[in-house]
């Protein structure tokens, strides 16, 4: 019945019928098909006129979710993006965050769009605190998996953070977040009248200060 679906929706063998399609994906997920469940999620989460199907976010999000609960794994990076946007469900960035790590963790089917969408959390701020250099990061993974769009995205953090010029070699000497052209555009930036960098630099540096305290803390109680 899936594949009847996705042969019906493609128009491979059959003349294309997007209706006919979701019939079939429902008849498939109320016998417990586990990857039909998916597909009708996603048909239900964003609606599908050409299918006849109206938005019910929430439902698509349940569906999603019992996928996952199954052990659809291609589901993952899709109930991640339930979170990270708030669809179907209360926006929760940082769960979010967590599903597209489980996701590249444990699924090699489309890991580098889950590496690309970790790379944009770090890039953005969503779910995790703004870090160029992981971004960076996760963008180089999915070039290396073979991700067009990561190519495209990768030019784009490596921007400066002040000018937006490119290529952006330097790093902030302190915070190790964001990058700049050269020492002078970071000099500007820190001061900068309407978006200083050194406001968010100082606090991520306190931050990282009481982290390790507690970590060498924690360290010292173990020992004794």
């Amino acid at each position: 019945m899936r594949i009847l679906a996705g042969c019906l929706f493609r128009g491979q063998g059959v003349t294309e019928n997007p209706a006919q399609a979701v019939a079939w994906y429902q008849k498939a997920a109320d016998l417990g098909d586990v990857s039909a469940k998916a597909s009708l999620g996603v048909f239900l989460l964003h609606g599908d006129a050409r299918a006849g199907v109206a938005q019910d976010a929430a439902r698509g999000f349940a569906l999603l979710q019992e996928a996952v609960d199954q052990g659809h794994g291609l589901s993952l990076q899709l109930l991640a993006q339930c979170y990270l946007r708030g669809e179907g469900v209360e926006k929760d960035a940082v769960r979010g965050v967590s599903l597209l790590g489980r996701a590249i963790a444990t699924v090699d089917e489309r890991r580098a769009d889950a590496e690309m969408a970790l790379a944009a959390c770090y890039a953005e701020g969503n779910g995790v605190e703004a870090d160029t250099v992981q971004a960076a990061l996760w963008s180089l993974t999915a070039v290396t998996i073979g991700n067009e769009l990561a190519i495209e995205f990768l030019a784009i953090i490596r921007e400066c953070n002040f000018c937006h010029s490119t290529p952006a070699r330097q790093l902030c000497v302190r915070c190790l977040k964001v990058r700049y052209c050269d020492r002078q555009c970071q000099l500007a930036h820190w001061n900068h009248a309407t978006d200083a960098h050194k406001g968010p630099c100082k606090e991520h540096c306190r931050r990282a200060a009481e982290a390790s305290q507690q970590e060498a803390g924690g360290a010292s109680t173990s020992a004794q």
